[in-house]
């Protein structure tokens, strides 16, 4: 049978319509009788009773009719979109409280006369965006949702062309779309006078989605490209200058300035680029750091001073090959630089034979790195996590295998084939030295 549904001309026979019934859900109907002069504001339609036992035909006032919504069988809902489900043999307006798997979600249905909301786990094909049949027309109307790039409630980063807000991103959330690529968002961060937070209007130029949480370096290298909270917002910079204390100074190109930063406030800077995002490369930094003379020159002195991977007198960490020994780190200081990639280092923990002094020896570049910072952690070890574990003077790496206690844990190691026991105090982070940047690996590197 062919399928008509209602435009904004009149009601034809055979149209498949929906009907409003008193407990305000829509119910799916077929025009039998259109409106006739007799009676112009009812139509005569068949549709299933409320519990789906019968049809039910007779006069409908024309007000609580409204054509059939368009499809969207493969529409991707989002925790507080306002819906329609189908439930109960009718579409009943509701809010998405929260999504499962299988391609479910958790649907709230407001309840009538003071009762508590009532919710239901609905498919996603038995769900449909809620639309108003305003006039002839849907509000809002499948064009407007077609030529939006974000939805209402995604979280976005908004920025602006303003004098001396250039550069940075605000979090906000998309309230609605506003038609000709302008959205209404509402501010995370920033509150009006009263508190009430900050609504705004937004280009799409000036709008990006929330970029993705990388895996967390415990450290930031010399002309990096970060992005640094500051005034409620990120703020693109370069690290020109590595601090003490896990510190950094970074420069701003707008302005012209440079500000201290903890390791905490920074993270590392992505570009959103033809709907993807790229991590920022070596030429994002030379483009940032171009125009500020001074800024080169103590970058260039910097680097000078850095020429030399690990300066005399700087603490560092020493790989050993040693049979039985491999892949453990001793703690050490650096000497004196040989030449040829090579370094004298004294041990922290270890010493000769006669135990008169610490014990000194010659090392490659490649067996030394510098201490990884942010590696104790104060929540507890999960299971499977990879970890370095400190025995005999040294931090071997390991995998927790069970959680004994709240702060005990037993540690595999791959290198001996042995399980061992370690409170939690005796644990850090594993961290690798890769490329100049101290990176969580995943379970399956080690």
């Amino acid at each position: 049978m062919k399928i008509r549904r209602q435009s904004q001309g009149p009601l034809s026979k055979g149209d498949q319509i929906e009907v409003k019934r008193p407990n305000g859900a829509y119910y799916a109907a077929t025009v039998l009788r259109p409106p006739s002069a007799m009676r112009k504001n009812m139509v005569f339609v068949e549709y299933h009773a409320e519990d789906g036992s019968k049809c039910v035909r007779g006069y409908v006032d024309l007000t609580h009719v409204r054509p059939s919504p368009p499809l969207e069988l493969n529409r991707r809902f989002r925790i507080g979109d306002d819906v329609e489900a189908y439930w109960e043999n009718g579409w009943h307006q509701g809010v998405v409280r929260d999504l499962l798997k299988d391609s479910k979600y958790v649907v709230g249905f407001n309840g009538n006369e003071g009762k508590v909301e009532e919710k239901s786990e609905i498919h996603q094909c038995n769900l449909r965006l809620h639309r108003e049949w305003d006039d002839g027309s849907w509000v809002p109307s499948m064009a407007e949702l077609a030529d939006a790039e974000f939805q209402k409630g995604d979280e976005v980063e908004i920025t602006s062309d303003e004098e001396g807000f250039k550069g940075s991103w605000y979090n906000a959330v998309i309230v609605e779309y506003r038609g000709n690529d302008k959205y209404l968002v509402e501010y995370s961060t920033s509150r009006k006078e009263d508190g009430v937070p900050l609504r705004a209007e937004a280009k799409a130029q000036h709008i990006r989605p929330c970029p993705p949480e990388l895996l967390p370096v415990a450290s930031f290298c010399l002309r990096e490209v970060v992005d640094a909270w500051y005034n409620d917002g990120w703020w693109i910079g370069v690290i020109s200058r590595v601090l003490d204390g896990s510190k950094y100074a970074v420069y701003f190109s707008l302005p012209d300035e440079e500000l201290e930063f903890d390791h905490s406030k920074l993270r590392i800077h992505q570009d959103w680029k033809n709907g993807k995002w790229i991590i920022a490369s070596e030429e994002n930094s030379r483009h940032l750091v171009m125009n500020s003379n001074r800024l080169l020159h103590k970058m260039d002195v910097d680097e000078k001073r850095f020429w030399v991977k690990f300066p005399k007198g700087m603490r560092v960490e020493v790989k050993s090959d040693e049979p039985g020994y491999e892949g453990s780190w001793y703690s050490a200081i650096i000497v004196d630089s040989l030449g040829n990639d090579k370094y004298l280092v004294e041990y922290l923990t270890l010493k000769t034979e006669d135990l008169g002094a610490y014990l000194r020896e010659e090392a490659y570049a490649s067996y030394i790195r510098p201490r990884p910072q942010h590696a104790r952690c104060t929540r507890h070890y999960k299971l499977f996590e990879n970890v370095d574990a400190w025995y005999n003077d040294g931090w071997w790496i390991g995998q927790v295998i069970k959680v004994l206690t709240t702060w005990k844990y037993a540690v595999y190691f791959q290198t001996t084939n042995e399980v061992m026991e370690f409170e939690h105090n005796d644990l850090r982070l594993h961290l690798e030295w890769i490329n100049g940047k101290w990176i969580v690996p995943s379970k399956d590197t080690i």
